[in-house]
């Protein structure tokens, strides 16, 4: 498994020397700019079947949904990229839609389409959001040791970011899932328990100098913690 994904990936992580604050943050602050638009149409408009609020909002609608279109997701969530691709378009044709209903002056289809731009909004949130703190944290220390400390095989800071992430095990092995994720939390749990043999794998593995089995066991830990991802998918 390659570790830089493309030569201009390659090249940018060349000029830095460790991941930056922004980078490791799951977040995109466009999206959060969006949901006051989100809000305003959801929990005022729809209920009050108040079309001219919904007519009024597009304006700001769109000029957030094109601020939305060009923001770029952090180095962190870069395995969501296809999903969130996919995510924003169906966003937008929910926003294209609302306008065409609204040029219609059909009250029906606005308040339909308010309700879907509503659910791609929530769509693409969950897309990009942690659904556990604690599988944050640890992802945080791997982003750190798979896309800088390896590829540049810095040893002293992949051993430094395998104890980290063993400290962080505890917490993730507790952690319960939300309600509307608890028939999950067996399956869950069996990942997890992997994902921390595989951590303690890689703490005994760099005690060695022996790199390409450090460089296994480094690959082995981010398949299982993409196999703990994969519960939420």
């Amino acid at each position: 498994m390659a570790f830089v994904h493309s030569p201009a990936l390659a090249q940018q992580e060349a000029a830095k020397t460790d991941a930056t604050h922004e980078e490791l943050t799951a977040s995109v602050p466009a999206l959060d700019d969006l949901h006051d638009v989100v809000f305003e149409l959801w929990h005022n408009a729809y209920p009050e079947k108040n079309t001219d609020l919904v007519k009024s909002m597009l304006p700001e609608a769109d000029e957030k949904m094109a601020a939305l279109d060009k923001a770029a997701l952090p180095g962190i969530l870069r395995d969501k990229q296809a999903a969130w691709d996919q995510g924003k378009t169906e966003l937008k044709d929910a926003l294209k839609r609302l306008h065409e209903a609204a040029d219609a002056d059909d009250t029906q289809a606005m308040l339909d389409e308010t309700e879907a731009f509503h659910a791609a909004f929530e769509h693409l949130v969950r897309i990009i959001r942690p659904v556990i703190p604690e599988l944050d944290a640890f992802h945080q220390e791997l982003y750190k040791l798979y896309h800088y400390y390896t590829p540049e095989y810095d040893l002293e800071k992949i051993r430094s970011a395998a104890a980290a992430m063993q400290k962080k095990m505890p917490p993730l092995e507790k952690a319960k899932l939300p309600t509307r994720l608890a028939s999950r939390q067996e399956k869950y749990d069996t990942t997890v328990k992997a994902l921390s043999a595989a951590v303690d794998e890689l703490n005994e593995t760099v005690k060695t100098d022996d790199k390409d089995k450090i460089l296994a066991s480094v690959n082995k830990t981010h398949t299982a913690y993409q196999r703990v991802e994969s519960v939420f998918d």
